[in-house]
């Protein structure tokens, strides 16, 4: 979609305009014409209706240790966390950043508050967005994860848009 306010060319399906911001959502372009149901789906399909009951998001602290983190994410078979604090998200603590902060070159002992490790500030999709504003995302950032507001609030990993695309062919 091109920006109608500064004529950037942002991928098909985005919502908001990656160079100037622009709510992208009140203009109309049509929509690409394939004969693939994947791509289609894609296109199409909301974040809400690939959401599953596994991916409602474990809520902790940002004052909470990095030890009783990883204790909470292996207690519950999650694979991250988000950081939350008066209601507002503050971060977002996967095996990733386990990996890359808390093992990495400059290790964080796991004795420190989580805000030390989390990725601060992430950035946040609406259930009504649709996959590919998730997978274009993830790979822009190049995140893994995409945190999804509502009630509940969601993760969504990379796993469970390729289990989507997977279901779609079957």
């Amino acid at each position: 979609m091109i920006c109608p306010a500064c004529g950037y060319k942002n991928l098909p399906g985005i919502s908001v305009c990656e160079n100037c911001s622009t709510d992208l959502t009140y203009f109309e372009e049509p929509k690409p014409v394939t004969e693939s149901k994947i791509e289609r789906a894609i296109m199409k399909d909301k974040l809400d209706q690939i959401c599953k009951e596994k991916s409602i998001a474990i809520k902790v602290p940002p004052a909470m240790m990095i030890r009783e983190v990883i204790d909470v994410m292996l207690k519950n078979q999650k694979c991250s966390v988000v950081v939350m604090e008066d209601n507002i998200i503050r971060g977002i603590f996967t095996e990733r950043s386990l990996l890359k902060r808390v093992c990495g070159d400059s290790p964080i002992n796991i004795d420190r508050p989580i805000a030390e490790a989390m990725l601060q500030d992430p950035e946040i999709l609406s259930s009504s967005d649709c996959v590919v504003d998730a997978l274009h995302m993830m790979e822009v950032g190049g995140y893994t994860y995409a945190i999804i507001e509502g009630d509940p609030l969601r993760v969504l990993n990379i796993k469970d848009i390729l289990e989507y695309i997977i279901e779609l062919e079957v």
